[in-house]
């Protein structure tokens, strides 16, 4: 078996971190850490240095599209690419607004987890 995806995980929800990365890890081939405290979450991508950063939008705090934004603008950072969650989209909606951003896509957390992996995969890919 090849090496695991490291990805961390950043969501104000402990149930629905939990959840994800049971169901992520349960494919034997992903390793999640998380945190629901948006103001720790670049320190924390910053020292693990992850494979994928899953970032949900609407945070308490820093939203995770300016954590987003402060990886893409800091060199150590730069090239992780970025998932995008958010409940305030429908899985249509979020696949029209996630076309052509390059190293990042929107995923709506109604979407099956089959897409979301499917997702990983695609911005993880070597």
């Amino acid at each position: 078996m090849g090496q695991q995806t490291r990805i961390v995980l950043i969501d104000d929800d402990p149930d629905a971190c939990e959840l994800l990365k049971m169901q992520l890890e349960d494919t034997g081939r992903m390793g999640v850490t998380y945190t629901t405290n948006s103001d720790e979450a670049l320190a924390i991508i910053r020292k693990e240095l992850p494979d994928l950063a899953i970032l949900d939008i609407n945070m308490p705090g820093i939203h995770g599209v300016e954590i987003g934004s402060t990886l893409a603008a800091e060199p150590i950072t730069s090239a992780i690419p970025i998932l995008y969650l958010s409940g305030m989209v429908t899985p249509n909606e979020a696949k029209d607004l996630g076309k052509g951003q390059g190293e990042s896509l929107l995923i709506s957390k109604g979407s099956p987890v089959e897409e979301l992996i499917a997702a990983i995969d695609s911005l993880t890919a070597p």
